[in-house]
């Protein structure tokens, strides 16, 4: 282990440490991805052939909801693919790192959930911040009624928990702790495991010509997840601010397109239209500002 490590991430890191070599991580990371595609591609075809076995043509239908993204059916559907990734990263972890899945969460093995919660309230209020000012400015239609939403509200949120928790096991939790095993270099384990976090969020069919800057803006997201995850020596804090975070844009808060199903309000925004450019801008120079004060106030802890 790299001595310059502070005591919280060289704790984090060390179940990775016996086999850490590049080859087994690069293997590791292609059969999540491969055994994700594989069960997307598995659920469709399922979909599919008993959406027509009930009913000719429904099985297209749901095809079609799903890649619109629109439906509370297309977000489940979508949360719940992405949450398959953690019984890859089981599979993968077992027999290809001989090591638990719970190592991923931090050296407890647990989720602490006290930092969990704080990390959560954080983004939950500078959220309801950003909220005032889109009601303020923007008129905002309700997609469903109320009791609607909260019917299908309990799902969601276990749905969103996993899917979420997900992504932060496979970038903040497996690749962050891979790499910094084998490198001491933050460009390794910090910038890059943000950068492909952040290109698995282009999408120039929903964005246009914004598609770079959404990259951009999740590529500092996930740098800023994966420094938290590094000072505090656990996953619980990233989990919690990227639960949140999808929290409002999912359930709460969006504009129509994918995964957009099951917010209760939704506002009309044009996502290739230099609006949306400008918001983005925004969100990034915000993103900024927050992480600043975030480093003032961390400034002892050190990496």
């Amino acid at each position: 282990m790299f001595p310059h490590f502070s005591p919280a991430f060289q704790a984090f890191v060390a179940p990775a440490q016996a086999r850490s070599e590049i080859w087994r991580t690069i293997l590791g990371l292609v059969l999540v991805f491969a055994i994700f595609l594989l069960t997307t591609l598995l659920l469709g075809l399922g979909t599919a052939f008993l959406g027509e076995y009930i009913e000719p043509g429904l099985g297209q239908s749901l095809m079609h909801e799903v890649e619109e993204g629109r439906t509370i059916f297309a977000t489940f559907a979508m949360l719940f693919l992405i949450a398959t990734m953690i019984p890859a990263l089981w599979l993968i972890l077992k027999f290809l790192h001989k090591r638990p899945l719970h190592t991923l969460l931090g050296p407890t093995g647990t989720v602490n959930w006290r930092l969990w919660r704080g990390a959560a309230a954080i983004i939950l209020i500078l959220a309801a911040i950003d909220a005032t000012t889109t009601v303020l400015t923007t008129e905002l239609l309700q997609q469903m009624p109320l009791i609607k939403w909260l019917t299908w509200l309990a799902p969601a949120l276990i749905l969103l928990f996993l899917q979420t928790t997900a992504e932060e096991m496979v970038f903040r939790g497996y690749l962050q702790q891979q790499l910094a095993a084998r490198f001491k270099s933050r460009w390794a384990w910090w910038v890059l495991p943000s950068v492909i976090f952040g290109l698995a969020h282009y999408n120039p069919t929903l964005f246009g010509g914004n598609a770079w800057i959404i990259v951009a803006v999740t590529t500092l997201m996930g740098m800023i997840l994966a420094d938290v995850t590094a000072r505090f020596g656990s996953l619980s804090a990233a989990m919690g601010l990227h639960f949140a975070n999808n929290l409002v844009v999912m359930l709460f808060l969006n504009s129509p397109g994918q995964l957009s199903g099951m917010s209760f309000y939704l506002y009309s925004v044009d996502m290739q239209s230099a609006q949306m450019k400008t918001a983005m801008l925004i969100s990034l120079a915000a993103m900024l500002v927050g992480y600043g004060i975030f480093m003032l106030i961390m400034r002892r802890r050190r990496l």
